[in-house]
């Protein structure tokens, strides 16, 4: 048997966890709160001309700070995600194998 009703336990727990959405939540929140900091920023810089700021604005620490919040937030978002996914398979296969028994069971 590849998948035991024991582990159907720990698939239910992986797909009701709601800690995936939080992190989708975050990771979309601080994506799309780049923008505003980089605007910011540039808003600080005393160049003359927009690219000039936008070049100043992205070296600056807090951007860089930013950008790494946003990969952090969008490494467990993946990985969520990943363990949602995996687990969803893993109750597909489960499914197969109680039909597939029944089945068996009906032809005998």
């Amino acid at each position: 048997m590849l998948v035991s009703d024991d582990d159907m336990h720990d698939v239910l727990a992986v797909l009701g966890d709601e800690s995936g959405a939080a992190h989708r939540a975050a990771h979309e929140y601080l994506d799309a709160l780049t923008k505003t900091v980089l605007a910011e920023l540039m808003g600080e810089s005393d160049a003359k001309s927009a690219t000039e700021r936008e070049q100043w604005a992205r070296a600056q620490t807090r951007f860089k700070e930013h950008l790494a919040k946003v990969g952090a937030q969008a490494k467990a978002d993946y990985t969520a995600r990943q363990r949602y996914a995996a687990a969803n398979a893993k109750m597909e296969v489960w499914r197969t194998q109680n039909a597939n028994n029944r089945a068996a069971e009906r032809v005998r």
